[in-house]
């Protein structure tokens, strides 16, 4: 049998422009969850900053940094518990918790045709102000029962 080609419709793959809409909307929907994740890292970092300046007044603002920035803390037991394994359970617990919210946000983000970062960031702020309030109230809630407040 002669070697013959078949004739297969030809597909045309999608041209994504290297900054255009499909390019973008693939960048936030892949980096959602960790850009959600390094806002928690870093603002961890200025807690844990804050915390080593000496003084109760950086101390306390440094723990509630801390508090925002790790919501698993109260969960972690953190600091009735201070032990290594309390703050790496409640590292990586919170890390989740912001990845899940930064992926989520940029599922939200991407429904519409054109997204970008600023759309990300509209969906994440309401997510986050919900966990940071539920994180400071934990705090409270929390002082109030072992009678610090």
């Amino acid at each position: 049998m002669p070697d013959v080609e078949t004739s297969q419709p030809h597909v045309r793959s999608p041209r994504i422009v290297v900054d255009g809409i499909i390019a973008n909307r693939s960048l936030i929907r892949k980096r959602g969850g960790v850009a959600a994740v390094a806002i928690s890292a870093s603002l961890a970092l200025v807690g844990l900053i804050l915390l080593a300046i000496p003084g109760s007044l950086f101390g306390t603002l440094g723990y509630l940094v801390l508090v925002i920035a790790l919501p698993a803390l109260s969960i972690a037991g953190v600091p009735a518990v201070s032990t290594f394994a309390s703050y790496v359970i409640a590292a990586l617990a919170s890390a989740a918790i912001w990845f899940a919210l930064g992926q989520m946000s940029a599922t939200r983000a991407t429904r519409r045709a054109v997204a970008g970062w600023p759309e990300w960031a509209r969906e994440f702020r309401p997510l986050a102000i919900g966990v940071v309030i539920g994180a400071v109230l934990a705090l409270a809630l929390s002082g109030i029962v072992l009678g610090a407040l």
